[in-house]
């Protein structure tokens, strides 16, 4: 089985030092700092792509700049969650793995190495390698397609709606991860294949999922 994982909420907590780079980017270069709403639907997409539709290239362009600099700068603070190192070690082992981000390419590398993560993984789908993404299908079947593997043999584990979203579309199966806040009400528009509760439930999970496939 292949395993494809997200990376932040997922992997490593990383939630409350993007929030900060994005109030440290509004409020430097807007005077303001973001909205709740606003913060919200950052979540799960690439954070360029939505600063240029709400406001346009130059304007997104120094915002994500300022942003940018900040978080890059705080980067190798960013904690993995309890338990995530060992199952990843254990998966090791016995899966093909790989991670599916919507993180610019230099982020992802950087911060799984600093983790000494990154060795584990066979492909890393980045931001700059697809033109659509999450909760389209097109960076998950891109994983897919470099591995050489058959989608229905691979499954996706994330944290958001939109990760779930883009396995199904993929016509991967899903695991929705709870361990950053254990609200099980985000899935309800995008139910997922299985719900792990704690990064050490993943293992136990699969098994499940590879003895239905067999």
């Amino acid at each position: 089985m292949v395993v494809l994982w997200d990376l932040d909420g997922t992997i490593q907590d990383s939630e409350s030092l993007a929030k900060e780079g994005t109030r440290h980017g509004f409020r430097t270069v807007l005077g303001r700092v973001p909205t709740s709403v606003e913060l919200a639907q950052l979540v799960g997409r690439p954070v360029p792509v939505v600063y240029k539709e709400w406001f346009g290239d130059e304007l997104a362009q120094r915002i994500l700049e300022v942003g940018t600099r900040f978080y890059e700068e705080r980067a190798h603070k960013i904690p993995i969650f309890l338990g995530i190192a060992d199952v990843l070690s254990r998966l090791k082992a016995t899966s093909v793995m790989g991670v599916v981000s919507s993180k610019r390419r230099g982020h992802v590398l950087r911060e799984l190495e600093s983790q000494q993560l990154l060795a584990l993984f066979d492909v890393i789908v980045a931001q700059e390698d697809t033109a659509r993404h999450k909760p389209d299908p097109a960076p998950l079947l891109l994983a897919a397609q470099r591995l050489g593997v058959p989608t229905k043999d691979s499954v996706y584990i994330g944290d958001q709606p939109t990760d779930i979203l883009a396995a199904a579309a993929a016509g991967m199966r899903s695991i929705a991860a709870l361990w950053s806040d254990n609200r099980v009400s985000r899935f309800e528009g995008a139910p997922p294949t299985a719900i792990a509760h704690a990064p050490s439930d993943v293992v136990a999970v699969l098994s499940q999922m590879t003895h239905h496939m067999g």
